[in-house]
């Protein structure tokens, strides 16, 4: 026997559009993992859900300290 709650979600779910169901599938299936999608999952992904992630990762990339650095050529090594 379901409980209430269980109940509730899958009446929401079943109210979903297909597409906006992948992506509640999608987000269940990652729900637990704490790790970063590879390319080919992003890829998987409905072309706005994946613009939402990335923009999110842009984001809360922006007060990140990266050190920059000039590439150089063979003959510039010596230098």
């Amino acid at each position: 026997m379901m409980n209430m709650l269980e109940q509730e979600i899958i009446e929401k779910f079943r109210q979903l559009e297909p597409h906006t169901r992948r992506r509640v599938l999608f987000f269940l299936e990652h729900l637990e993992q704490e790790r970063p999608l590879s390319a080919m999952e992003l890829m998987r992904l409905p072309a706005t859900e994946r613009q939402r992630l990335v923009q999110a990762a842009i984001v809360s990339a922006a007060d990140e300290a990266f050190e920059t650095f000039e590439a150089y050529s063979e003959e510039g090594i010596n230098e």
